[in-house]
């Protein structure tokens, strides 16, 4: 698994169909990762499926965690598969009024930290240029 992280409309999503050669699909909200045959998976804007988690605040995370574990199952089915995640980092700048809003931020750091701990590469894109972290 990959994460790839950056500001808003800094040319994610771009940059990750320039650099992984392969057919791919890009995961929508709705559907499970079991439904992709493509070699390489894209989960994008994560932070929005993570705030659609949080609104049932008490199984939230408990939701979240089955989610992503349905992703790293589907990746590690196959040698061929891929998965790429794409988050657009929320969490500098002005801390929200709003209670569930604060709460979507600080969870988006926990789990953004959780999933460069277990990915295999880490990158930040900022204005379409990358830096590797990890």
């Amino acid at each position: 698994m990959d994460f790839v992280t950056g500001g808003v409309y800094n040319g994610k999503l771009d940059w990750v169909l320039e650099n992984y050669d392969s057919d791919y699909a890009i995961l929508k909200e709705n559907h499970r990762p079991e439904t992709v045959d493509t070699p390489l998976m894209i989960v994008d804007k994560l932070e929005d499926r993570i705030y659609n988690f949080l609104r049932d605040q008490e199984e939230g995370v408990d939701k979240w965690q089955e989610y992503y574990h349905s992703l790293i199952k589907w990746e590690q089915t196959s040698t061929s598969r891929k998965l790429v995640i794409i988050g657009t980092d929320i969490t500098g700048g002005i801390v929200p009024i709003d209670q569930q809003n604060r709460l979507w931020r600080d969870k988006i750091g926990f789990i953004y930290q959780q999933l460069t701990k277990d990915a295999q590469r880490v990158f930040r894109v900022w204005f379409g240029i990358p830096q590797q972290l990890k």
